[in-house]
């Protein structure tokens, strides 16, 4: 990873952070819940809103190693596999994770719809929008 010097955060930097934040929802989750169903839509929104640009991220990360395939800077490690064994798995991993995070996106919609209903019809008045 390169030096930041401009104070913003690196790429991987804020892939770190979108991981940290998820395990904290996760453990407020645990230790809390919920109080209304408002809050499983606005969640299940920002999880769509996560599902949609995982499937983005994907494709510009395997795009940038291509990028670096085509420039010559790619190489094998230690273990000595052929690269383009390697770059095969990582094409095809992608490639499923994409669909994958597609699917997920389809199906988080949905719950996120259902939910909707759900929690506007039992939200309290002062968290309405």
């Amino acid at each position: 990873m390169s030096e930041n010097t401009d104070n913003t955060e690196t790429v991987e930097q804020q892939a770190e952070g979108a991981a940290r934040s998820l395990v904290e929802l996760v453990s407020a989750l645990e230790n809390g819940g919920l109080q209304y169903p408002l809050e499983a839509y606005r969640i299940y929104s920002y999880f769509t809103r996560a599902a949609a640009e995982m499937g983005n991220a994907l494709d510009l990360i395997g795009a940038c190693v291509q990028g670096l395939h085509e420039k010559g800077r790619l190489m094998s490690d230690y273990r000595g596999e052929p690269l383009d064994e390697v770059l095969e798995r990582f094409t095809q991993s992608s490639g499923k994770a994409r669909d994958l995070a597609g699917e997920l996106h389809g199906s988080l919609s949905k719950a996120h719809a259902a939910v909707g209903r759900i929690a506007y019809d039992d939200a309290p008045e002062v968290g309405r929008r």
